[in-house]
């Protein structure tokens, strides 16, 4: 990099403190500008090209600049010992060249209008607008579950493979009323297994706009992950957006596996809030589910369990940091958050 470049570089980083700044104050021009009209273009262009190659350029990306950090580190280690400020320097001045593709690309769309706030719905509930709808979840769960096995101490048992999940899934936008297509199709991540010890289901890239599963999950895990990674393509940054846009698309889909899915991925998170605020009237409602809808949760668990490590807690907080850092004040516990979607949704469904 040419001394005139690196300063401009430097310089870059006053007009983007400026436009993330402005951006976060203005979701509505975010929404109108950004996330409706550039970003469908940027994700189209990415799409024509990298649709066609079968594996996953941005697992390839990210390696390959990590080796290239770590060859520089190694080369330079002598120059920035006498010089640590130039240390500073330089990577300050990568990170800023990469912060910019990162908004660029997609990252604005994490000040886009909320999701609540295009539906006109709110976000807030009280505990019994919580167990009433767990109560219905529980119960449709279960009807679920009854379809699909001969016993109600049975796990359910997936017909289809892991391959044919992009032919049975379909995402489904909330304030069209309709299919969206045109997705970009989601890859096998070609890290599955070092995904697995950090604990992460799949990821955007956002560089690429390339969706990631970890492959070697449970089916069932990865009907609403590829779901969920689909819905930040679209543009919908936060979590709960993403995890409700994947619960939607679930219980609008025809697949009684795919219901199935949908409805034990929500219990999971209203379970969980209502433990907090009450744990034994959480217990008294798990008891209610099926024992092999159990057994399925324990299939996951299991799963998890195998990869479990000291370095995952550094995976955790690193990625609770970058959340916040991207406007997400609750970091990963956001997640949890699309609960207020799903109870508002249900609540005011006849809108829809």
């Amino acid at each position: 990099m040419s001394k005139k470049t690196y300063t401009l570089v430097w310089y870059s980083a006053i007009p983007l403190w400026l436009l993330i700044s402005f951006a976060r104050k203005n979701p509505d021009i975010v929404e109108k500008y950004y996330s409706r009209i550039f970003y469908p273009l940027v994700f189209d262009l990415h799409r024509f090209f990298l649709d066609m190659i079968p594996f996953s350029l941005g697992d390839i990306l990210y390696v390959v600049l990590t080796l290239f950090v770590l060859k520089t580190t190694f080369k330079k280690i002598s120059y920035w010992r006498a010089k640590p400020l130039n240390l500073i320097l330089d990577f300050g001045a990568l990170l800023i060249m990469i912060v910019w593709i990162f908004h660029i690309s997609w990252g604005f769309n994490y000040h886009r209008l909320p999701l609540s706030e295009q539906l006109q719905m709110p976000i807030l509930y009280s505990e019994e607008d919580l167990v009433e709808q767990l109560d219905k979840i529980i119960q449709q769960s279960n009807q679920w579950h009854n379809r699909l096995v001969s016993s109600d101490t049975l796990a359910v048992k997936f017909p289809f493979s892991k391959e044919q999940l992009s032919e049975k899934i379909t995402l489904y936008h909330p304030i069209y009323h309709e299919t969206l297509l045109g997705t970009s199709k989601v890859k096998k991540s070609l890290i599955s297994l070092p995904l697995c010890y950090m604990g992460y289901s799949g990821y955007l890239n956002p560089f690429t706009l390339e969706s990631q599963v970890n492959a070697k999950m449970p089916i069932q895990s990865l009907i609403t992950t590829l779901l969920h990674e689909t819905a930040h393509q679209l543009g919908y940054a936060a979590e709960k957006e993403a995890n409700f846009i994947a619960y939607l698309s679930t219980i609008k889909s025809e697949n009684p596996y795919i219901q199935y899915t949908g409805n034990t991925f929500a219990f999971k998170y209203l379970f969980s809030d209502l433990f907090k605020l009450d744990p034994e009237k959480a217990r008294n409602k798990l008891k209610l589910l099926n024992p092999g809808i159990l057994k399925n949760f324990q299939q996951v668990n299991d799963f998890w369990k195998k990869y479990e490590n000291p370095l995952e807690i550094i995976f955790d907080k690193t990625y609770d940091s970058y959340l916040k850092a991207n406007g997400q004040k609750s970091g990963i516990k956001s997640y949890n958050e699309m609960v207020g979607l799903v109870i508002n949704y249900h609540k005011n469904e006849k809108r829809f």
